[in-house]
């Protein structure tokens, strides 16, 4: 961890300029004979410097690996287009780990396996180049230490490293407390990272800059709206007006801890509610976000440890004092702490949690690092947790995930085939329209027009079945398993409202009005599960309540493990969840680090 500043300044160069060039040194591992030497009757290599490449998570990475006739002698990072905060973690990790230990027997990071991979990939094609006995470098074993018992004492502990839990450590930490952050994997957060780093806001000068006529009151009001729309009883007016007034306040402190805003804004949708531009973005894109406030983390004293789950709190009387954990080469360790903050994120990668909450979905588990242990144990100490069928998910082409954001020129249907919404809607408005029928899936038909403009995605995916072509409506609802005579009146209705150019049933824009002909053509949507909003209940200081309505007091929870009290089927837009677990994670750590000084 403690090159990885040098690394991500590397990796800043490299993405923000046309052409990479130029190169990062890693320090030299101190001499550990016993360590770094091969058995030279076994290993050997060809002196020299040997470059290889490999696409790690999100696309190619190049490293140089110099040997001697001995031993490995360092790796470092030459070009780099994977995600930042994933790629290089993994990077920084695995060299270290086989220059120390000159072996390829190294553990992949825990949340970046693609990117693990793709460095051991390349370390791998370097030392075939310098005649390396690959295999014996595969079959060297690293000795571990028996694991044991290990104490820790902080004022502050931190479960989680996105953003709820970085923007807790850092304002912790600023006013003065000893911090200690867990994160379960081998890298920084689990899914902010993974982000786009868009923060929703308004009032700020970034919009002034930019001439956006906008406030708070505004944001609210539009932020209720959508609550009122998604009939959602668990939105507290409360918390949901503090975390708009605050917004602007939020992104400067962002910009104060080194985050890195453009100067440009997005609107997240075409209508009223959506279509002013809130959506603020950071320079680099995904990741960076994590990457600047991670630095600051360091700067101001946050003590960080990776791969190193919480397993349960601890609970003395009415107050958490702390949590076990264990790390990765097994040692069970207890944590005691005045508050305890939890800032990890929902379930939905784990199948168990998601058929109890959200049946209709259990199919659409992802990839997702998020598991819900926290929300497992934190009711294990009597919180109170808030279950409402509401989630993040909307439907894409499973091969080309733009088809369904916003595509307005096809029509949606249930799978009875039943047209059910004004295409031209937010995307998790479609969803939360689609679950009111009770249905998970959907269905796209294609008009010609969206055929030709992604011929290729959707001729690929009628290869692997997940998209189908046939002469008759009728063929059509057959290859997709919807009711045939549902499917054919919605065919034919939708073409008698094109040919007047209004759209009576759901007022779609007369622009994006386009026949539906043969040859039919019809894709199967995958669901995309980003978050869900099964969460503890907290009060306005982000505490958590128990299940008879008192605080637990020295337990805190923000971001996704307290979401159910702001956000809401509908979705605001993109960069709400990142604006609510900022808020709610200095919240916490604000009203924490007040009692510790009384």
């Amino acid at each position: 961890m403690k090159n990885i500043k040098r690394l991500l300044a590397l990796v800043l160069c490299l993405m923000m300029v046309l052409t990479a060039c130029g190169t990062t040194e890693q320090p030299a591992v101190d001499d550990e004979p016993e360590e770094n030497e091969l058995d030279s009757e076994s290993t050997a290599f060809k002196a020299g410097t040997y470059s290889a490449t490999k696409t790690g998570y999100a696309g190619p990475l190049t490293v140089e690996v110099t040997v001697d006739e001995g031993s490995i002698k360092d790796i470092i990072l030459t070009d780099f287009n994977d995600t930042v905060m994933v790629g290089t973690q993994a990077f920084e990790t695995i060299s270290k780990e086989i220059l120390q230990h000159q072996t390829l027997n190294v553990d992949m990071v825990s949340g970046a396996t693609i990117s693990s991979a793709a460095v051991i990939g390349a370390v791998t094609d370097a030392l075939t180049q310098a005649q390396a006995d690959i295999d014996a470098l595969k079959a060297k074993t690293i000795e571990k230490e028996a694991a044991g018992q290990l104490d820790w004492q902080t004022e502050v502990l931190i479960i989680g490293s996105g953003m709820a839990g970085m923007s807790a450590a850092i304002e912790a930490a600023n006013k003065g407390a000893k911090v200690i952050m867990l994160e379960k994997l081998g890298r920084i957060d689990g899914t902010t990272t993974l982000s786009a780093g868009w923060v929703h806001a308004a009032g700020t000068t970034i919009q002034e800059r930019n001439g956006i006529e906008d406030n708070v009151d505004r944001f609210y009001e539009d932020w209720m709206m959508f609550a009122a729309n998604a009939k959602d009883e668990y939105v507290e007016e409360e918390l949901v007006r503090y975390t708009t007034e605050n917004s602007p306040q939020n992104i400067q402190w962002l910009k104060e801890q080194g985050v890195i805003f453009s100067d440009n804004l997005m609107a997240a949708g075409i209508y009223e509610g959506r279509n002013i531009p809130r959506i603020h973005m950071v320079e680099g894109g995904n990741g960076y976000i994590m990457k600047y406030l991670f630095e600051t983390a360091e700067k101001v004293g946050v003590e960080t440890h990776l791969n190193t789950p919480a397993t349960e709190l601890i609970k003395e009387g009415n107050k958490v004092v702390g949590a076990k954990a264990v790390d990765k080469d097994g040692n069970q360790i207890t944590i005691k702490a005045e508050a305890v903050i939890i800032a990890s994120g929902g379930f939905a990668g784990n199948k168990e949690l998601m058929a109890k909450y959200y049946p209709q979905y259990t199919d659409y588990v992802n990839t997702s690092v998020n598991t819900g242990d926290s929300l497992m144990f934190a009711e294990a100490v009597g919180a109170d947790i808030i279950v409402k069928n509401a989630l993040q998910l909307h439907h894409n082409l499973i091969n080309d995930t733009s088809l369904g954001y916003f595509t307005p020129e096809c029509i949606y249907v249930t799978p009875e085939g039943e047209r059910y919404v004004d295409e031209a809607e937010y995307f998790y408005t479609r969803t939360r329209t689609l679950n009111e029928k009770g249905f998970g899936d959907t269905h796209m038909i294609v008009p010609h027009e969206l055929y030709e403009a992604k011929k290729e995605s959707i001729e690929e995916a009628i290869k692997i079945g997940r998209a189908f072509k046939a002469d008759t409506v009728e063929e059509l609802a057959e290859l997709m398993d919807m009711d045939p005579l549902v499917f054919k009146n919605t065919i034919d209705r939708y073409n008698e409202l094109v040919e007047v150019g209004v759209d009576s049933d759901f007022n779609k824009p007369s622009e994006y009005l386009f026949p539906i002909e043969a040859p039919y053509i019809g894709l199967d949507l995958t669901g995309n599960l980003n978050d869900t909003y099964v969460s503890m209940r907290i009060n306005n200081n982000a505490q958590v309540i128990d299940t008879e309505g008192n605080i637990i007091e020295g337990l805190y929870a923000a971001g996704a493990a307290a979401s159910a009290q702001t956000l809401n089927q509908e979705y605001i837009g993109s960069g709400s969840a990142l604006l609510n677990g900022l808020t709610f994670g200095r919240v916490a750590a604000a009203h924490a680090v007040s009692l510790l000084e009384n």
